[in-house]
């Protein structure tokens, strides 16, 4: 059984058929998952959801005031996450069609034995919710990834899979002195020193071949002024994942704790 939180299934039913209005509330929630409204035009439904949100809606297409279609393109733009299931008794190709195109999650049509026909509904509501859970979810996540690495003080950029850059954190301003935005749709490795490039290049085929069990490297990148940094790098292939889609690359500098080695090394050979 299927619940949101720990609530029912919340179900907004939209047609000007009242008696069919009726039977579908009585097997919906006879499943104990759903808690179905019903209201008998569209207009009136957006008054409603200005009141109240629901997990999803059903509606008929041939309806007085306004069809379904056109109820589906106003929820499309006031809501764009909420699951919509055209049930309707209209059976004609374009009609079918238009509903995808304009972002229905289901298409249903009316008829045949009662039973089927509501098992059948019911499954739709269950999938139709769950995959607005899932890019709820997946939303949320590309929002947390994309603070971290815009809040990140390490240098973080994404890379696309010809090793161009895409995306600078703002951290690359004060780390490398280059101004926003300057480095993007250049290749990464032009700005690493000869003597490391070729280290880098395999290190990158190993990351975008997904061969790279996440060893960091060290190589020397060249800051807007001239001079190289020593800095540590360490990759994670994201392509293909919604929000990222590239290959993130975390940087930091070395350097300062090259020369506090080498100091200490140089004193101990003094001493």
């Amino acid at each position: 059984m299927i619940f949101v939180g720990l609530r029912m299934i919340s179900v907004l039913y939209v047609d000007d058929d009242l008696s069919l209005l009726e039977i579908s509330k009585i097997y919906l929630e006879e499943t104990g998952e759903f808690h179905i409204d019903t209201v008998e035009s569209a207009p009136h439904a957006l008054d409603i959801l200005q009141h109240r949100s629901y997990d999803a809606v059903i509606s008929d297409y041939q309806m007085p005031e306004m069809n379904g279609i056109e109820f589906l393109k106003i929820l499309r733009k006031k809501y764009p996450m909420l699951p919509v299931i055209i049930f309707t008794g209209r059976d004609r190709e374009e009609i079918v069609i238009t509903a995808f195109k304009n972002g229905a999650d289901f298409y249903l049509q009316k008829g045949g034995e009662p039973k089927a026909q509501f098992a059948e509904l019911s499954h739709k509501i269950r999938k139709s919710v769950e995959q607005c859970q899932t890019r709820q979810a997946l939303k949320e996540s590309e929002i947390r990834l994309r603070q971290y690495i815009q809040n990140a003080s390490d240098l973080t950029r994404i890379l696309d899979k010809d090793g161009r850059i895409v995306y600078d954190s703002p951290s690359t301003s004060y780390m490398l002195g280059y101004p926003e935005h300057f480095l993007l749709g250049k290749h990464a490795v032009d700005f690493i020193h000869p003597g490391d490039r070729e280290t880098v290049i395999t290190a990158f085929d190993h990351i975008r071949n997904r061969t790279n069990p996440g060893t960091p490297i060290e190589f020397r990148i060249r800051k807007a002024d001239g001079i190289y940094i020593d800095v540590e790098s360490v990759a994670m292939n994201l392509i293909g994942i919604k929000g990222v889609d590239g290959i993130v690359v975390t940087m930091w500098p070395t350097h300062e704790r090259k020369c506090a080695k080498q100091e200490l090394h140089t004193n101990e050979k003094k001493s």
